[in-house]
């Protein structure tokens, strides 16, 4: 195994693990409430090969971290960014900051989408 094919495995599994549901999960309905978690995902891989006179060999591997750092509730009896709370989990790294401000700022994009969708 070439340390290209090497990486090109590497990477297949990493794209296996990643998905959008990782970051924002699906919704867990709860009476008139939509509950949704946020998460922050870590990755990190590496390889290499070697050559010897008896031979050569090749290697590698990956892992990823999730950490939650937000749940998101959508109430759908409140219309509009007044209806969406966001509670941050544990101490605010630069991570959970920037979902913070990300998130500070999606009740009013949900509203401006909902506004295109009903011209």
């Amino acid at each position: 195994m070439t340390e290209r094919n090497v990486f090109d495995a590497i990477l297949e599994h990493l794209r296996t693990m990643v998905s959008s549901d990782i970051l924002v999960s699906n919704p867990i309905i709860s009476g008139e409430r939509s509950i949704f978690t946020i998460s922050s995902v870590g990755f990190g891989f590496g390889g290499g090969e070697g050559k010897a006179e008896d031979g050569a060999g090749a290697g590698g591997g990956a892992g990823a971290g999730v950490t939650p750092v937000a749940v998101m509730v959508i109430h759908q009896n409140i219309p509009g960014p007044d209806g969406i709370q966001i509670f941050t989990l544990g101490k605010k790294g630069e991570v959970a900051q920037a979902i913070s401000t990300a998130a500070e700022s999606l009740p009013s994009v949900i509203e401006a989408i909902r506004g295109s969708k009903q011209e």
